[in-house]
């Protein structure tokens, strides 16, 4: 099994190679980086597991962010926030963090609260892909969430739950539409080619979603629903 990978988030970087050995030492894989736009980076090349979020280095940043890593159920987000500011604390919970803890902090400490929410992550690796149509997302085998606007989770749903995860495409567009006609066609040409790229730019060439004799859609892996939580 591959090690919990976690990136810490913090623009001092004695504090983070202190974090990074005792993550090391736990066995996990540890990133750093000094600034929000290096973590979504990061996010983009590898898998990330729990996320530690420093309040000082975010700035602004830190509950919006906090917010947005929330939406993805494959990723735990801890905020670290100075002592002296419960509010800041309280603030990041209601944002979405797992956990907050206040600053400063023991590592030792860090290190078994990430080990527990790493306890609640999704075993997406047994299931394949995943789709959660709630939180309009696509998990692969990686645990590697992509985000789904309403047309593609709609079209995702369906595939899923027909035989063969197969469908003709006038039968998605009066899933997605309620009614099929020629500009709907298009529309639904149009929605599967962006899909497509998404899906290419995350998971490399490999065709998922594939058209069969001319006017059918179908899901090529099996995909299963996300637990209801």
């Amino acid at each position: 099994m591959k090690p919990l990978c976690v990136s810490f988030v913090e623009q001092d970087p004695y504090l983070a190679e202190q974090v990074l050995s005792h993550l090391h030492s736990a066995g996990m894989k540890g990133l750093h980086c000094d600034h929000p736009d290096g973590f979504m980076a990061q996010k983009q090349h590898q898998t990330i597991d729990v996320v530690v979020l420093d309040a000082d280095t975010l700035g602004e940043q830190r509950l919006t962010l906090a917010g947005q890593l929330a939406k993805h159920p494959e990723l735990r987000v801890i905020m670290i926030a100075p002592a002296a500011e419960p509010h800041e604390r309280i603030a990041a919970i209601a944002a979405g963090a797992d956990v907050c803890l206040s600053k400063p902090f023991n590592p030792t400490e860090l290190i078994a609260i990430i080990q527990r929410l790493a306890a609640r992550l999704p075993r997406t690796l047994q299931y394949g892909w995943t789709i959660d149509p709630v939180r309009a997302l696509l998990t692969g085998p990686a645990n590697n969430a992509i985000g789904l606007t309403a047309m593609e989770t709609v079209l995702l749903t369906q595939l899923a739950m027909a035989p063969e995860q197969a469908l003709r495409s006038d039968a998605l567009e009066m899933a997605i539409w309620g009614l099929s006609d020629f500009y709907n066609n298009k529309r639904l040409q149009v929605c599967v080619s962006r899909l497509r790229k998404k899906l290419t730019h995350r998971h490399g060439p490999e065709e998922l979603l594939a058209t069969c004799w001319r006017s059918t859609y179908q899901f090529v892996p099996r995909m299963h629903f996300a637990p209801k939580r």
